[in-house]
């Protein structure tokens, strides 16, 4: 049970800021270019590890999770599926106040960024909206024994 009289409790309910929807989804890091997407790996079992919450599911799933403004935390997600390595990815907050600033400072040109550079290192963050990106966890697959590596991934030692 947590103890609300806890000041670092306090303070956190007191920063509540809401909450985001974040799909957990895993991809394949083979296939996918500069212009396409890697394949989604549907299936997967992840556990989302938050400073807060723990969350199992299968992918593609789609969590809520807590936003405190500055205050909000990064959170790991662990996934694991037969045929390919255990994948790990931090996931941490973004500040979409001071991104959204700089975008504007930048549509006007140099000068515009240099104003937009200087606001965001004057403002505080405790007035600043913070979210989660969007994110895939990126599935190795695992090769078996009879299974060759492809010519060019070889390394070859020259003597």
């Amino acid at each position: 049970m947590v103890n609300i009289d806890d000041d670092h409790y306090k303070k956190l309910s007191e920063n509540y800021k809401g909450e985001q929807t974040f799909e957990v989804r895993t991809v394949s890091s083979e296939g996918g270019d500069a212009w396409t997407a890697a394949p989604e790996i549907t299936g997967a079992t992840c556990e989302v590890k938050h400073e807060y919450f723990t969350a199992s599911v299968v992918t593609p799933h789609a969590i809520r999770v807590p936003l405190y403004g500055s205050q909000t935390r990064e959170f790991t997600v662990t996934c694991k599926k037969n045929g390919f390595q255990q994948s790990v990815q931090i996931i941490g907050p973004f500040n979409v106040s001071q991104a959204n600033r700089t975008s504007s400072g930048a549509q006007v040109g140099l000068l515009g960024l240099l104003v937009a550079e200087m606001i965001n290192q004057a403002s505080d963050p405790e007035d600043d909206q913070f979210e989660y990106l969007p994110s895939a966890v990126k599935l190795v697959p695992v090769l078996t024994p009879d299974e060759e590596l492809a010519e060019e991934s070889q390394v070859v030692a020259k003597q």
